[in-house]
């Protein structure tokens, strides 16, 4: 690096767009100033702008990119002009590294631009009381204060894979850790300050995967002895999951091997197969019908990738309505009827998290059961793509591995017994391939139930999902 820059650590891309031309935005964070915004190359099309900010995003965070994220750069990088493309190229090998040379220039810092509440120009702290001090004053007891009070207990577990990384991002967001002579052997880097640091500001660093977001909350009430924590006799005690209500943040597939790029659960232990059996008796339990493991394996694999690519697209797409123009251009939604493209992003979202739902079934052990009919409708897209795995998954020594069965790839019959009916289909006919399709009646064609506002009500007669299990991403 050259003497004349000073290493920041970008953070985050982002784009701005005009009629003209789209740019491309990199968040950099640095030791002793705020964050700044560094432009990163221009185009004029928007939408390679957008999936550039998302690239460049994921190598920032994680140091590489998947094999589907890497040729999704190479598409992007051929599809720019020569200047923004080689822009492109170098900002992915420095969101790699986790370091990116700016000028001392181009960096402010806080000591000669920070101005607090209630300071002064110059930097000097200030006498006067900050508004939220003087109506909560910290040293108040429960009732001193005029409106309620809430006390939230939150408990975070986050996984660092990359401690390197993890150091450099908080020491350049303003982190510093403890003196050495006060760290013990079993931290000597000081990962948990790193790590409380992330907690406290945006809960996401560099190197870092967020497992478990919980909180219990409960109103204080002085009718029942409730007091502030700072005036309280009795200890604060925290009983996640009983007692107190408990809100899960994030979905149980968020885990790593939810990802497309982390290896699968162990189906062969989850779907155990019976010895061989060609007795040919009707009531044989041994020659029923099985979703075999490698079967599991290769349903869970498409379920999680149309998952990925759902994700990606509803973030991308935003709250625009798919047209004919798309010509299948956007995964999943392309391939919806036409009475569903012209739903937002959130409900796009929340496609997306069906196919989590589904694959988590399988990740437990069970069969994937549809509880709504948007799980329906991307199980049976999953079925269409679960034979084009074949192919790959021989090469897959874990899949390989895998015992065989006579009912391996027999996805014709988990398409008769998954479903309770596939009414949902019916969708996929010309009749409803319009948003606003009526009869002579004046009465929508679609069925009520399969509206796609309606997609995602339960079934009444299975177990429905959790409603706080969050969103994978």
């Amino acid at each position: 690096m050259k003497a004349s820059s000073v290493a920041s650590v970008p953070r985050d891309f982002l784009c701005e767009h005009t009629l003209n031309k789209s740019r491309v935005l990199v968040l950099l964070a640095h030791r002793g100033g705020p964050a700044s915004l560094q432009a990163v190359l221009t185009c004029r099309d928007a939408g390679l702008a957008q999936q550039a900010a998302r690239l460049l995003t994921a190598a920032a965070a994680n140091g590489a990119l998947t094999t589907r994220e890497s040729a999704a750069a190479q598409k992007v990088s051929e599809e720019l002009p020569e200047a923004p493309a080689s822009s492109f190229r170098q900002a992915l090998e420095r969101a790699r590294s986790g370091e990116w040379p700016t000028s001392p220039h181009a960096l402010s810092s806080w000591s000669a631009n920070a101005l607090s509440a209630g300071g002064s120009a110059d930097g000097a702290p200030g006498t006067e009381l900050s508004v939220s001090a003087v109506r909560s004053p910290k040293d108040a007891r429960l009732a001193d204060l005029p409106g309620s009070v809430v006390r939230v207990v939150q408990l975070r577990e986050f996984h660092i894979y990359d401690e390197d990384r993890v150091l450099a991002a908080a020491a350049a967001g303003g982190w510093e850790p403890m003196p050495d002579q006060e760290l013990g052997d079993d931290d000597p880097k000081d990962l948990v300050g790193a790590v409380m640091f992330a907690a406290e500001t945006t809960g996401e660093l560099p190197g870092l995967d967020w497992l478990t977001d919980a909180q219990e909350a409960s109103l204080l009430l002085p009718s029942r002895g409730d007091e502030v924590a700072d005036w309280s006799t009795e200890a604060i005690r925290v009983n996640f999951g009983t007692g107190w209500r408990l809100r899960q943040a994030q979905s149980p597939y968020s885990a790593p091997s939810a990802r497309p790029d982390s290896p699968s659960p162990d189906f062969a232990a989850l779907f155990p197969l019976p010895l061989a059996c060609d007795c040919g008796e009707e009531d044989c339990g041994k020659c029923d019908w099985q979703l075999s493991p490698r079967s599991a394996d290769l349903l869970y694999s498409a379920l999680v990738w149309l998952a990925e690519s759902a994700y990606d697209d509803a973030a991308e797409l935003g709250e625009r309505p798919l047209t004919e123009d798309d010509d299948g251009t956007w995964g999943v939604f392309s391939r919806l009827p036409e009475v569903a493209w012209s739903q937002g992003m959130q409900w796009r979202r929340g496609l997306a998290r069906a196919c989590d739902d589904l694959a988590g079934d399988l990740a437990g052990g069970s069969w994937p059961q549809p509880t709504c009919a948007a799980e329906e409708m991307v199980l049976h897209l999953a079925l269409q793509d679960a034979p084009d795995h074949v192919g790959t998954a021989d090469e897959d020594p874990a899949h390989a591995a895998l015992p065989t069965h006579r009912d391996d790839y027999d996805f014709d019959a988990c398409s008769d017994l998954f479903f309770q009916d596939h009414d949902v289909l019916w969708l996929l006919s010309s009749r409803y391939n319009q948003n606003t399709a009526t009869s002579d009646s004046d009465q929508p064609l679609v069925p009520d139930a399969l509206r796609p506002d309606n997609w995602f009500e339960g079934f009444l007669n299975v177990p429905a999902r959790a409603a706080d299990r969050g969103y994978r991403r």
